[in-house]
């Protein structure tokens, strides 16, 4: 979260020096001396003092929207003396991440002057493949691994996932909220995240057992006599190593392991066969032609 302040001046004290101080939610980060906010107290004290109600409530709302808690607005009409600076605190605990002011420095209301982040929570951001992405889900759990730290895991869950495909990687990018209460992970790691889907019941089958011929996808099926047939099937979600039969097959069916490497056998043994008949001179088709008969022969 980025911290800035609702009114400009000048930074008389800076308590958060330095990137990587761990604060506490309202702890002071910096004093800011503010003309205007002097001004104002001076004005809400003096309404206080003539019983206007009207000026009073005006410069109080004005305190209030500079971020002054309303126990401090009491106190400045209990003690009867304006502050002459105002305390900027922390809107919430973590690290300071980023420090964009110095002591001293003329700060603008609006500016951003530090950022606050909290390290124990880490988003990492996993890139889930095309076909993948149905099965992922905000809330599913994720087991992050980095390589800069062997043998640690760290437990996470999607929290987002981005709403756009990448035209380049056709990837989908998911948010994985990890906890990093160590603080061993650090931001810029790259990391491997294995996220627990939600299983189903269904046919899977080796990847290289089906065999795509562009228009469908086959499998070899054994019809039961040692001999296999092609069957058309319709697949769904892949992974490493199997794939999804979601029509044309039944649980107990026997298919053939690797469906390229058939065809590649077949196609060879016939290759082999037909060039073993061509050198024994059987079985060629010379397309009508007649061979010259021998020398003593009779012809027909």
């Amino acid at each position: 979260v980025y911290v800035n302040a609702r009114v400009g001046g000048w930074v008389e004290q800076l308590y958060a020096d330095y990137v990587g101080k761990r604060v506490q939610q309202g702890e002071p980060l910096l004093a800011l001396y503010s003309p205007d906010l002097v001004s104002t107290q001076e004005e809400y004290l003096l309404a206080q003092r003539l019983k206007d109600d009207t000026l009073a409530a005006g410069a109080r709302r004005r305190l209030a929207l500079w971020d002054i808690p309303s126990d401090q607005i009491d106190s400045l009409a209990t003690r009867g003396s304006v502050t002459r600076t105002l305390l900027l605190r922390a809107p919430r605990s973590g690290e300071v991440t980023e420090k964009m002011v110095i002591e001293g420095q003329a700060v603008k209301a609006g500016d951003n002057l530090f950022q606050i982040a909290d390290a124990r929570v880490l988003w990492v951001d996993v890139a889930i493949f095309e076909q993948d992405a149905a099965a992922v889900r905000v809330g599913t759990a994720a087991t992050i691994t980095v390589d800069a730290l062997p043998g640690r895991t760290f437990r996470g869950t999607v929290t987002f996932i981005y709403p756009q495909l990448d035209e380049k990687t056709r990837t989908l990018t998911a948010r994985v909220a990890a906890e990093n209460r160590d603080g061993a992970l650090r931001p810029g790691m790259y990391a491997t995240a294995a996220l627990a889907t939600a299983g189903r019941r269904g046919v899977s089958v080796p990847l290289e057992a089906v065999l795509p011929t562009g228009t469908k996808d086959l499998v070899f099926v054994n019809r039961g006599d040692g001999r296999f047939v092609p069957r058309e099937v319709r697949v769904g979600l892949r992974g490493d190593s199997l794939v999804e039969i979601v029509e044309g097959l039944r649980p107990g069916d026997e298919v053939v392991a690797s469906a390229t490497f058939l065809l590649d056998s077949e196609s060879n043994l016939a290759a082999a066969i037909q060039g073993l008949m061509l050198q024994m001179g059987m079985g060629l088709n010379m397309g009508g032609m007649q061979m010259p008969a021998k020398e003593g022969a009779r012809r027909p």
